[in-house]
């Protein structure tokens, strides 16, 4: 626990840390389709070689290790979201994974808090290539119209849960997607911030 690096302040928009302002340079001058995003640690070192084993190796215990460590920060919040909806994988690469590790970690939140889980509302629609494969100026591209709502009756307040943020363009693309069926306030949960590309 002592060598994972704790984000610590950071933009309440896109989540990349500040010394100072609520607000980073680039969201004032692009705002982002999320209200708020938290994330709990910088995308480096340890918490990159955890994410890693919990992904692509089947440890399945980190999604407890960092939902708790989540859960223990959120919990102090006055206003926590209606219901957490994770970041869906293509059918093909579910089966081929055999879980989803942003569905781990947002049931584990969603009992800790007692938030309603709904994974049913948002469906990945196009198999997209794995955004960590690509250059940064594509990934937004590789995105685009990769998901989709599977109903229109959705709450007011929705958190979308997802491992890593990086370029933000997948939880963007989602959130750009809830927000055309109305909800109103949007947050980006996810365990850690890459910070590299910037």
């Amino acid at each position: 626990m002592a060598e994972l690096p704790v984000l610590g302040h950071a933009c309440k928009r896109c989540a990349l840390p500040l010394q100072n302002a609520q607000i980073c340079g680039h969201c004032l001058n692009a705002t982002p389709s999320q209200d708020h995003s938290f994330s709990l640690y910088r995308y480096e070192g340890t918490v990159r070689r955890c994410i890693t084993a919990f992904k692509y190796h089947k440890q399945l215990q980190f999604s407890r290790l960092f939902g708790q460590q989540m859960a223990n920060i959120l919990s102090a919040r006055a206003e926590l979201p209606d219901c957490l909806v994770p970041i869906p994988l293509h059918p093909r690469r579910l089966r081929h994974r055999g879980f989803n590790q942003s569905a781990e970690v947002a049931k584990y939140l969603a009992s800790a808090l007692n938030i309603a889980y709904r994974p049913e509302l948002l469906k990945r629609v196009r198999l997209t290539q794995s955004q960590s494969e690509l250059p940064f100026k594509q990934r937004k591209k590789n995105m685009r119209n990769a998901f989709a709502c599977r109903t229109k009756q959705l709450p007011k307040h929705v958190a979308i849960i997802d491992d890593v943020m990086t370029s933000g363009y997948t939880v963007g693309e989602a959130a750009k997607i809830v927000k055309r069926q109305g909800v109103e306030v949007i947050e980006v949960w996810t365990i850690a911030r890459a910070i590299s590309h910037y």
